[in-house]
């Protein structure tokens, strides 16, 4: 998911995006990319009183590390700043000489911030999705299952002998869950559109609506105003609100992403 959406990146953008990245990590941008000639470095930012020369390279299309031969004069090139560390922002890695050279200047009391490909990828769910809007048109379609150290739980239709997986991403999007109101009961059903569609006859959303976190607790609201006007819960509606809330934890867009603007 996040591959092709980087490698669709310019090189300029990439420097912008370590720009909004650095900031969310806690920096200070000191100065930020320039267009034109930029005197062996793109970004300046501060963390803890020290000034970090940042080097962005963005080479995802080739997939090649950055090499010792595109990281000339570090030391150099800090002085004549007047920064006391080196920040790699790369979208690979780096080449066994380029570590070599970024150790010594390590050992050599500088500091050093090493950002690869993999360290992005992992950052990324953490970013607010207005500022990742800037670079990806929907940012929350590099975001599926979010579940870590625990064991994944699928969410199976509820049609008769359908038991597709909805939390499935290629699933997501043609699935639903919805009320079915029934004299005075309520009943939550939750499935594929074309398996639950026609027992539904309340309020119903989509499964990739309901992933949004203020999908979800205004969803909790409508609940309680339903029981407050006198509906009852059937005998199953507390077990299937259940599933259908630690389901969607798994598979959940973090507050910020972005919302759906309406209702069904």
């Amino acid at each position: 998911m996040y591959e092709e959406a980087i490698k669709e990146l310019t090189p300029k953008d990439w420097e912008w995006f370590s720009k909004d990245v650095l900031f969310h990590l806690g920096f200070n941008i000191l100065i930020g990319p320039s267009e034109g000639a930029d005197e062996g470095l793109d970004l300046v930012a501060e963390r803890d009183n020290v000034k970090y020369l940042v080097s962005c390279k963005h080479k995802y299309k080739t997939r090649k590390s950055v090499g010792v031969r595109e990281e000339v004069d570090i030391r150099d090139r800090m002085e004549q700043h007047d920064c006391q560390g080196f920040l790699a922002f790369y979208s690979t890695g780096a080449t066994t000489g380029l570590k070599k050279k970024l150790l010594a200047l390590k050992e050599n009391k500088y500091q050093v911030i090493e950002i690869y490909r993999s360290d992005v990828f992992d950052i990324i769910p953490t970013m607010m999705g207005f500022v990742l809007q800037k670079y990806f048109s929907r940012p929350q379609d590099l975001h599926h299952h979010v579940v870590k150290h625990t064991e994944y739980k699928p969410l199976l239709c509820m049609g008769n002998k359908c038991n597709k997986d909805i939390l499935e991403q290629k699933n997501i999007s043609v699935s639903m869950a919805g009320f079915h109101l029934d004299e005075k009961e309520l009943h939550l059903i939750y499935g594929c559109k074309h398996c639950v569609g026609d027992y539904i006859n309340g309020e119903w959303a989509e499964v990739g609506q309901i992933r949004y976190i203020e999908q979800l607790l205004g969803w909790r609201a409508e609940i309680d105003d339903k029981f407050n006007d006198d509906y009852s819960p059937s005998k199953e509606f507390h077990e299937h609100w259940s599933l259908l809330q630690e389901a969607m934890l798994q598979i959940q867009i973090p507050q910020g992403w972005g919302r759906w603007a309406t209702w069904c």
